[in-house]
């Protein structure tokens, strides 16, 4: 069972906060065992260490959608209507997929605890994992949406790749140090290009700004969670289910107002908001029959692949 060093197990009251400690006398085959939902907080510059039941609901809540992301990451590649289109999904799709692998992955081997050096590089992959994605999030739209020309969120196609390496970079120096600044660090790469985003982007087509607002508002509620292991039973596990659903809901979006062709990609969305794209329309022509010189092109960074 989840058992503290010592064999102090901890178990959540009705009284939130509070905790009673009982000691384990050994007795773990007994039918008078109880499941144990949550163990103590971790000390400063450690990580906090799962119950069984944590552990299980961990490895489940991200490891049941490990083959649909990489499935729907095929699918988005094969819908891909252009050599720029299929650029974004791959890059989305290697960033879906890989967050779920790499997050099963690593809490398998955490349960396991066998293999302490395995475990510290799948931690940290986890966590800077969190980075990629923002950045593999943001790219199909990006890449695939018409930007101003005299505008700086131009150079977000590389400067969101650029905030999520010194994340990374941050995250392994300090690896469990400062956790609260590393958790304002993923809020902050993760909310402030949007706003420039939403901004420039959805003046002239806004399909599929409401799902971008719905699936981002859900990863910042799943981050409250993310930080109250100890506080809350099945914490992590709570704030996996946020990922996959806010995760879904994005997918949805790239999918239906981006890689799609725009006869199938119209309709009505998950907020009933009208399909279609023009910047699929926009790339279609610089693909066709446009040149990178042209300024329907030069709003897409001249990408005539």
């Amino acid at each position: 069972m989840g058992s503290v060093p010592g064999g102090v197990v901890v178990e959540a009251t009705t009284t939130g906060d509070k905790k009673k400690e009982r000691h384990d006398e050994g007795n773990k085959d007994g039918p008078s065992q109880r499941l144990v939902w949550m163990n103590s907080v971790a000390a400063a510059r450690t990580a906090y260490q799962p119950t069984d039941v944590e552990h299980w609901a961990n490895m489940v809540t991200h490891g049941l959608f490990v083959l649909p992301a990489i499935y729907g990451a095929v699918m988005l590649v094969l819908a891909a209507r252009s050599h720029t289109h299929q650029l974004a999904a791959t890059i989305y799709g290697l960033g879906l997929a890989g967050l779920f692998s790499i997050s099963t992955f690593f809490h398998i081997v955490f349960y396991l605890g066998n293999y302490q050096f395995l475990k510290e590089v799948l931690h940290r992959s986890d966590r800077a994992m969190i980075y990629v994605f923002i950045a593999t999030s943001y790219t199909p739209w990006l890449l695939l949406r018409p930007l101003p020309l005299d505008s700086w969120t131009l150079h977000l196609r590389w400067g969101i790749w650029v905030l999520a390496v010194a994340g990374i970079a941050y995250q392994q120096l300090f690896h469990e140090r400062f956790k609260m600044l590393e958790t304002i660090f993923y809020l902050i790469i993760g909310i402030l290009p949007s706003l420039a985003v939403v901004d420039m982007m959805f003046k002239d087509d806004n399909s599929g700004l409401g799902e971008l607002k719905l699936g981002g508002v859900i990863y910042v509620m799943g981050v409250v969670f993310f930080k109250l292991d100890g506080r809350v039973p099945l914490a992590h596990a709570i704030w996996h289910l946020f990922v996959v659903l806010a995760a879904f809901i994005h997918y949805y979006a790239v999918r239906t107002y981006l890689i799609l062709p725009r006869a199938e990609g119209g309709g009505v969305g998950v907020l009933g908001a009208a399909g279609g794209g023009i910047g699929g329309a926009l790339l279609d022509q610089c693909e066709v029959g446009g040149t990178a010189e042209s300024p329907e092109c030069l709003a897409h960074g001249g990408l005539v692949l």
